[in-house]
């Protein structure tokens, strides 16, 4: 018999291609091919999933016994609210036809959230061993590698390719904009880590790693992208804070100390000497924008009034806020006219408060807000909760892997200050909110095995 299980799991391995999609013959050929693109793979695999669930009797009763597990674990349950409050928001919006089916520059809104919901779902339910989430890193991976090639050739001014031209006018690959590139690379930089210590190393491959990394690190850098900086630094001293903390007494330890040391040193140099052009990459001078950091910058004020906007605009429409896609209309009815400088170049028009918190908070209310941030709070109580079973069931890298855990979404939630989320955003929050949720309840049955 054909099985649709397998089908379903191809077609997911084959949706994180999407992101190195740049459509030339659309109006934004940046955003069109790849949400079309990613709807129509989870579609499918959706599709596939249901006939497997029909013609396939014999895998119903470990389907069964799946979702439970998966349905009654807190990490489901919370990014499950969130959904749902997002899609009452649409319902409820000033323009719940904007909310729900959004526009074509953007392709977000409720349609998009309920096939990242798909997304995650589906992850749960099929992916059931470690060995098919390797494979989906290794697969997004690949991807970023295709992303970063197109950054690379536009930078090159091959015809064709849309973007900056030369690797130091803020590289953006197949994103268009190099903010949502920085992002999305540290989820690979997560991916890569991961991969390199699931196995036991030899010479080839940790080199082959070590290579992968300063290659994502590179073009990270290259984006230019000040609040991803930030984040990513956020991410990696919480990590080895963790480590210098949780580490037993020995050299592993030590390098942890020292390395936290070290980071928190450069953090308060790079703070110190911010306004100094100080370039991270040497041979792109331009790189020492990602030091100038400040609430005076033209960029920073521009969110802060915009934030302001916000803020008038939940006040009026607290609980579930104006809708996905209405932030516009916020921002023209609480307008700061501060935007508009005359005889100078400005930004005079937002429909996006460039802040996940901000954005939920006027686009989805209070009680989206909430559930976005209930998501990260649960999130952590289980990675606390079950630290010492990962520590002992991915041995000898159990202490790395937590920390690892920990500093992604510390990275995400510190770039979301000053950023939005969009497509390569999203499928990676989605696609690291299902792996957690995997571990967690592999952990947990791991160790109740133990106790019997």
């Amino acid at each position: 018999m054909f099985n649709y299980f397998k089908l379903s799991r191809i077609l997911l391995y084959i949706s994180v291609f999407c992101v190195a999609l740049v459509t030339n013959s659309t109006l934004f050929p940046f955003v069109v091919g790849k949400y079309v693109f990613f709807r129509g793979i989870v579609d499918l695999a959706l599709i596939s999933f249901l006939l497997g669930v029909i013609f396939s009797k014999g895998e119903w009763e470990t389907l069964k016994v799946r979702a439970k597990q998966i349905f009654r674990h807190p990490l489901f349950i919370a990014v499950s609210a969130f959904v749902l409050v997002f899609l009452l928001a649409s319902l409820f919006a000033y323009d719940s036809g904007a909310a729900f089916w959004s526009n074509f520059e953007r392709g977000d809104g409720g349609l998009q959230m309920l096939h990242f919901y798909v997304f995650f779902l589906l992850l749960l339910l099929l992916f059931r061993s470690r060995a098919e989430w390797k494979w989906v890193f290794t697969l997004s991976l690949a991807a970023s590698g295709l992303v970063i090639l197109y950054g690379i050739a536009a930078s090159l001014g091959i015809n064709s390719f849309i973007g900056p031209a030369g690797f130091c006018d803020r590289i953006a690959g197949s994103f268009g904009n190099p903010a949502y590139l920085a992002p999305y690379l540290m989820f690979m930089m997560f991916y890569a880590s991961w991969l390199w210590f699931s196995k036991k190393s030899n010479g080839k491959r940790n080199v082959f790693f070590a290579a992968l990394l300063v290659v994502l690190l590179l073009f990270f850098l290259l984006s230019q992208t000040r609040g991803a900086l930030l984040g990513f630094g956020l991410g990696i001293i919480a990590a080895l804070l963790y480590l210098a903390f949780a580490l037993p007494q020995g050299k592993g330890k030590k390098i942890s100390v020292a390395l936290a040391g070290i980071c928190i040193v450069f953090a308060a140099l790079a703070f110190t000497f911010r306004h100094e052009s100080i370039p991270l990459v040497p041979f792109c001078e331009s790189s020492s924008r990602l030091l100038d950091v400040s609430t005076s910058d033209k960029t920073a004020q521009t969110r802060l009034w915009t934030w302001g906007s916000a803020i008038k605009g939940w006040e009026e429409r607290p609980l579930l806020g104006w809708g996905p896609e209405n932030f516009g209309v916020v921002f023209d009815k609480y307008l700061d006219t501060r935007h508009f400088v005359p005889d100078q170049h400005s930004e005079t028009w937002f429909d996006r408060a460039h802040s996940v918190y901000f954005d939920y908070l006027a686009e989805t209310g209070i009680l989206g807000l909430l559930s976005f941030l209930g998501i990260f709070v649960v999130f952590f109580s289980q990675l606390v909760k079950h630290r010492r079973s990962i520590v002992a069931h991915l041995h000898p890298y159990g202490y790395l892997f937590v920390a690892l855990l920990l500093a992604i979404p510390m990275g995400y939630l510190g770039q979301g200050v000053a950023l939005f989320d969009v497509l390569p955003i999203y499928l990676n929050v989605f696609l690291f909110l299902g792996f957690a949720t995997y571990l967690f309840i592999e952990v947990r049955e791991q160790k109740q095995k133990k106790e019997i």
